[in-house]
Parts: structure tokens; sequence; C-alpha cells
């Protein structure tokens, strides 16, 4: 037994300035009254003190009390001093006696003297103890058997909706409601989570059961086999008969994992393909630490003409084996009325041997995708934003073999397959940002930019691989780009022969689409420019073949302060009337063929050769720039360093009317067919130096 400090055995009183208040006067009335209250002079109460209590020579007395009193101190000529009330000193006591007798509180009566917790092996165990036990609270040792991890703290209640995890029903009516501070985990619903590849239990039941709580829950450690039934997925007209669904989640049900190497779910059934997750018309959701392997997707955001999904993340997991990815939004999206999803993100996860898509996202504003890793995607796209999504981002992500990169992609009209907004345009995918991302062993498109998009930038990413086309700009056939995007600061590392650098085939009556900055490294063709407007600028490339390659009728096309290594420079492969074409400041090593062919063309007009710059060693007869019928264009400052014997530098073809051909410098005469007085006239300052170098 410990020691303890012994309190005097007198009280001693002062007065104001801290002297032994002699002959001072105690009284002790009951509290808020002027009655008298007795105190001892003993702590056996045998011995009554006077009323007042005269203090001593040392200004002290024994003094004892059981009770409250109102106690007043006056000095020996009756000047007060307190007056003021001191509390029982035996309420603390009496409080807890009552609360020991208490038979309703689970925390009071058996509770507090050891009887406050009944010890169950199992939840079977669990539920055959009384309601009416003085006890409330129970501690479960496991679900089946002690260890199994799905143990809890229960208290007993008289009222509960069982869900077999977190209120289990008893066997006399009363309920185990689990209390603890964090959220349920599987085991805790009845799963075992000990599939092993091969063997073990279906935990469908019970992850079901975690979900239908609407609340959250965490995975905890185990590999858990499941194929849950979602809610029956109608849509018009069939245009989605492939379309599934998930166990559905509620606004704000987060469902956690340990890690995507402690935490899975493993679809369980091989006909019936469905996503782990969805959610039609819920907000505020993260799903995080969790590996999902095999089945359709981990979830499926489907908002419909009923609701709207927002504020759903996936962070930290691992997606392995499914048909696709995540899914924001209806693929097809399918009427004018459907509430689009909005701030969709899959953040840090990995993704990795999926059938189709890595990612999909449809009819959704701000879909993000940032810092994952996708392998082996091997049928579709790493990341597919498209039928009408909304500032879309792809943020530095790594793409490691897929059949194509990442595509941001506008509706086709309603009638093929797309979406339409309420007023009947088109929805476009606008506004999109790809940056820091590297896209290596792409099959065929790295980036995909597709039908109707509009104000995009595709910038600082590589891409290295055997792409087929490493950035391509399309356009469904009838239908064309709605506003400018820009291609700024990537570089590209081809590894097939017969690759594309970057390719448009956007066409737009009033805008281009801005290619800057970018490096181009190996494949067939530089970049493959098949779109009548456009700014190619200060773009660097060493290709096999062709570094710029024009395609069609030209209206504002500039291509300016590129540099080419390349067999041949920049060239035509359509013929027509041309205008608007501006090439200023590039600089053009080409091997064996030609700095710049526009032979194909019938004409060109209102157009611009200003400034470049043309160097080819070797010996060749054809002239190192060709320009068909040129009506009036300025073709000034030319450097021309061509090899000995070469023929001429700038050469015209048919006839050259109100053009001007002045201050053109190189190693080799100019050749200018059928000019006209005005041509003539203006053919001004050229220079012919064989032993010019540029």
């Amino acid at each position: 037994m410990s020691a303890f400090l012994v309190q005097n055995g007198k009280q001693a009183f002062s007065d104001a300035n801290g002297r032994p208040l002699i002959g001072g006067k105690v009284y002790f009335y009951a509290p808020g009254t002027d009655t008298l209250k007795d105190t001892w002079q003993d702590a056996a109460q045998t011995v009554l003190n006077t009323n007042p209590v005269i203090l001593d020579a040392r200004g002290e007395a024994s003094i004892y009390g059981g009770f409250a009193y109102r106690q007043v101190l006056r000095d020996s000529a009756g000047n007060l001093i307190w007056d003021q009330v001191i509390p029982d000193p035996n309420g603390s006591l009496n409080s807890f006696i009552a609360d020991l007798a208490d038979p309703l509180d689970p925390l009071n009566g058996a509770a507090m003297i050891g009887r406050g917790q009944q010890i169950a092996q199992n939840v079977a165990q669990a539920i055959t103890f009384s309601k009416n036990s003085p006890s409330k609270y129970v501690k479960t040792m496991g679900y089946y058997a002690a260890g199994d991890g799905g143990n809890g703290d229960y208290i007993i209640k008289t009222t509960g909706t069982p869900n077999g995890g977190t209120v289990i029903a008893m066997n006399d009516g009363g309920f185990l409601h689990l209390c603890q501070e964090t959220p349920p985990t599987l085991k805790q619903f009845g799963c075992k989570g000990d599939y092993n590849g091969v063997t073990g239990a279906d935990d469908t039941a019970g992850f079901l059961a975690a979900v239908n709580t609407g609340k959250p829950f965490n995975i905890g450690e185990g590999r858990f086999l499941v194929s849950p039934i979602g809610p029956a997925v109608t849509y018009p007209e069939n245009r989605e008969p492939n379309r599934t669904s998930g166990a559905p989640l509620s606004t704000g049900q987060c469902v956690f994992g340990l890690g995507a190497g402690r935490s899975e779910l493993i679809w369980g059934n091989p006909t019936t393909k469905q996503a782990f997750f969805g959610m039609r018309a819920a907000t505020d959701i993260m799903i995080g630490g969790i590996k999902f392997s095999g089945g359709y997707a981990p979830y499926i955001v489907d908002a419909t003409e009923n609701g709207s999904v927002q504020h759903v993340s996936l962070f930290k997991c691992t997606v392995d084996g499914c048909i696709t990815g995540p899914i924001a939004g209806r693929q097809l999206a399918l009427d004018k009325e459907s509430k689009s999803c909005a701030d969709i993100s899959m953040l840090d996860c990995i993704v990795q041997n999926v059938t189709v898509h890595g990612w999909i996202s449809s009819n959704c504003d701000r879909p993000r995708i940032e810092d994952s890793k996708f392998f082996n995607i091997n049928g579709g796209f790493a990341a597919d934003f498209s039928q009408g999504c909304r500032s879309p981002r792809f943020l530095n992500n790594e793409v490691n073999g897929a059949l194509h990169g990442f595509k941001f992609e506008s509706s086709n009209s309603y009638a093929s397959g797309g979406i339409i907004n309420a007023d009947n345009t088109i929805a476009e995918t606008r506004d999109g940002i790809a940056t820091g991302n590297h896209l290596m062993d792409i099959q065929q498109h790295g980036v995909f930019l597709n039908s109707g998009c509009n104000g995009h930038t595709i910038a600082h990413n590589r891409l290295e691989g055997s792409f087929t086309i490493a950035i391509y700009l399309g356009a469904v056939t009838g239908y064309s780009n709605a506003g400018q995007c820009i291609i700024d600061h990537n570089v590209l590392t081809l590894q097939s022969i017969n690759a594309t650098g970057i390719r448009s085939d956007f066409i737009h009556p009033t805008m281009g689409v801005i290619v800057d900055t970018n490096t181009i490294k190996g494949g067939l063709i530089g970049i493959d420019w098949r779109a009548p407007k456009g700014k190619l600028l200060n773009n660097s490339g060493t290709v096999d073949a062709l570094g710029i390659q024009l395609g069609v009728l030209t209206d504002d096309l500039d291509i300016c302060n590129n540099t080419i290594y390349a067999q041949a420079g920049i060239a035509s492969t359509a013929g027509g009337d041309w205008k608007g074409l501006r090439l200023h400041h590039n600089k053009l090593f080409v091997s064996t063929g030609f700095g710049i062919y526009l032979g194909t063309l019938t004409s060109l007009s209102d157009s611009e050769l200003d400034g470049n710059k043309i160097n080819n060693s070797t010996v060749r007869a054809d002239p190192a720039v060709i320009i068909p019928n040129p009506r009036g264009m300025r073709i000034t400052a030319q450097k021309f360093n061509l090899a000995a014997g070469s023929g001429a530098g700038l050469a015209t073809s048919g006839t050259a009317l109100k053009s001007i051909i002045a201050h053109n410098i190189g190693t080799t005469a100019n050749s200018i067919a059928g000019p006209d007085a005005s041509t003539i006239a203006n053919t001004v300052n050229n220079i012919t130096d064989a032993a010019y170098t540029a």
C-alpha cells in the first residue's frame, strides 16, 4: 500500500496582512441561508464546535464537517473577511454511488466494477449473449474464429437494423453495434479474404453488405473474391447494350485499402463482367490503396438524367487485368438531358494488362489523370477523353506498352453514336492539357486529337517508340476542328523507319493549329501537314526522308524558323491553286533531295519565301527550290549553299506574275521561267557566287 500526504490536524486562518487571525470567528450556515449548521472538533463527529468557532492564539481550530456550508470569517472585532460556500467533500462519492446503482447506462452499473466487457471468441458466440446483461460491452476475438481479423468491440442496444457488420442481430432480439473510431473492414462484415489464386471463399455477400451501408469502409488485409451485382442499367434505343454497372457507392462513402500489395478485390465471375463499384448520383468519394483484378472496370461513374456525380478520385490503386480502367461518364452518353459528371480523377495509380482502354471519360467536366503509370494497354488508348469532355487533364503520366497513347476527342453526331447538347450542337472535348508525360512503345498513335477538338495544349511530353504517328491531329470525315490547339515543346523519338512525327488533318475555315518548338528524331516524315491553316514554328527535326510534307491546299499557313536534317526538306503532295503560304527563315540541311519542292501545284499566290537557308553537299541536277506559277509572291533573301555542279538554287516553272525575286544568294544561279514585266523589274540584287558558304 502506498503512503499519502497527511493533512494538517488544525485549520489555520490569517488576516489581510498574513498574520494569525487571533480570536477570529468562523460561522457555518446552510448554503444560501442564515441557518446555523453544525461542525465538529473530531472526525468521528462526537464533539460539537461552537458556532461561531473561536480561533485560538495561533489563529487555528479543529473543524470537521460532512456537508456543504456557507462559511463566514470575521476578525475578533466582527469585521467581515469572507463569506463563501464550501462544497460537500462527499459529493463525488455520492455521484459515484449513484452511477454504480444505474441499471440502464452501459457505461455505469456493473461496467464500473470489472464486469464492463464480455469476451466472445467469435460473432456466433456474441449473439448468444443476453441483451439484458448488466455488461453492455462485448469484445469479439474474430468474426468466425479468434485471430481471423474480423474482431471488434460492440455495444448492446435494444434497437437496430442488422447488416451483418456494423449492426448484428442477437438471438434474443438485441443488437450488437460496432463501436470504433475507424471505418469497419470487410472482415468485420464476414469476408474472409483468403483467395489464393485457385481456392478461397466467395466474399460477395459481405462486400455488398459493406457497400449497402452507404458509409465509408476499409478493405483491410486480404485477397477478396467478389462478383457484385449492381443495379440494372437500361438505356434508350439499346445504344449501349454491353454497358455494365457495379456495387453502388453513396455520397461521402470512401473506401480505402492498406495498399495495392495488401488489399485486393478479385473478380470472381468468369462469365458476367461488371465493375467493382458504380456511382450514379453521388459526390465526394475517394477510393484508395486497393488492387482491382479482373472484371470490367474498377468503377463506373454513370451520371444519368436523375443525378450527377462529382468529386470522385482513385488514389494509389492498381488496376490489373480488367477489360478497361476507370470509366468516368457514359461511354456513349446517351441523351441531351443526361447530367454530366465533374472532377473525376485518377492519381498515382497503376493500370496494367487491360483489354481495351486504361481510362475512359465521356461527357465529363475536369477529368484528370496525374502521376499514374500505364503498362500493356492492349486494345485501345491508355487514356480516352472523349464525347464532350471539358478541361481534361493528363499530367506527368507514364505509358509503356499500348496500342495508342492518349486521346482528346469530341462526339460524332447523335445518329452515328455520339452525343449532342440540348441546343443540338455537337458536344466538344475542349480546353484539355497534356504535359509532362512519357510515352514509350506505343504501336500506333501516341497522342490523338480528333473531331471537334478545341483549345487543347499538348506540351513538354516525351514520346519514344515505334509509332505510326506520334502526335496525330485527326478529323472524322465531314467533321471539322472547332478551334485552335497548341503542340509545344514535345520531344519525339521515332524508332520505326516508316513513322511520322506530327500529322494534322484538321480543317477549319478560320483557325489553325500551332506547332511550336518540338524536337523530332527519326522516322520517315517529321511533320505531315494536311490542313490548310496552321503555324509550324521553331521545330527541329532529324528524320530519314522528308522534313515537312504539305498535303492539301493552303490558306494562311506559316512555316517559320524550323531546322530540318533530312534527305529532303519541305514538299507538297497535292496540286491546285495555293495561297497564303509563308516560308520564313527555315534552315534545311538536305542530303540528296530538294530543299523546297512545290512543283505539284498549279499556282502559288499571296505567299512568301523569305530568309530560308538550304544546304546540300551532294551534286544534284534538279533545283533546290521549285515554285510553280508564282502569283504576287515575294521570294527574298534565300541562301543556297549547294555542291558545285548542282542545278539552280531557285527555279520557277510556268509563268511568274507580279512577283518579287530579290536578294537571294547562292553557289548556283536561279532559273525564273516566264516572268512578266513586273516580275522582271523586281528581280534584283540576286547573287551567284560559286565560292559562297552559307
